[in-house]
């Protein structure tokens, strides 16, 4: 990626119909916690930020030396800058493409781990993989879950008043 004055963040589905049903966001918890060994803290900071960005514009544009600032890279631009290193890591690694000269389209789901970067994580992480996946996936499935049908609430409730009656019919048997 070529240095500009400017920088400017396009939100972007990503390419993987998988990941855009589903990827974390970018402001989870997976994407420092998870993905910080793995392309290091300054990515993860720049991701964490772009949807802040995005707040008010979704393309915004923001001075290349301002935007290095905001995430404790100094001022510096230059073309072997830590910004443009950092850009450029964040395009190798699949969460952007370059679309122009200093844009990028930033994908706004970003995919959980494969298994050689697993392999190499510490182990806190590896857990950390563990546990914010299950429970993403989790919330995943009971928001994808279909509306149970009126004849399965006809027999849950049969089913409930059916044991409610017997309770009261014998409370002994049902302490």
């Amino acid at each position: 990626m070529e240095p500009t004055d400017t920088v400017r963040f396009h939100a972007a589905s990503h390419p993987a119909p998988s990941i855009r049903r589903a990827g974390f966001p970018l402001d989870h918890a997976y994407v420092e916690q998870c993905w910080a060994p793995v392309i290091g803290p300054t990515s993860v900071l720049l991701l964490r930020r772009i949807p802040l960005l995005w707040q008010d514009d979704l393309a915004p544009v923001i001075e290349a030396d301002e935007l290095a600032a905001s995430i404790g890279l100094g001022r510096s631009t230059g073309r072997n800058g830590s910004l443009w290193r950092t850009l450029e890591r964040v395009v190798r690694f699949r969460f952007a493409t370059v679309s122009g000269p200093g844009e990028l389209d930033v994908f706004t789901e970003v995919p959980p781990l494969r298994q050689d970067d697993l392999r190499r994580l510490p182990t806190w992480s590896r857990r950390r993989h563990d546990e914010l996946l299950s429970a993403h996936l989790d919330r995943l499935a009971a928001v994808h879950q279909s509306p149970p049908s009126p004849s399965d609430v006809s027999a849950r409730l049969d089913h409930l008043t059916t044991r409610t009656n017997a309770r009261n019919a014998n409370p002994s048997l049902h302490r």
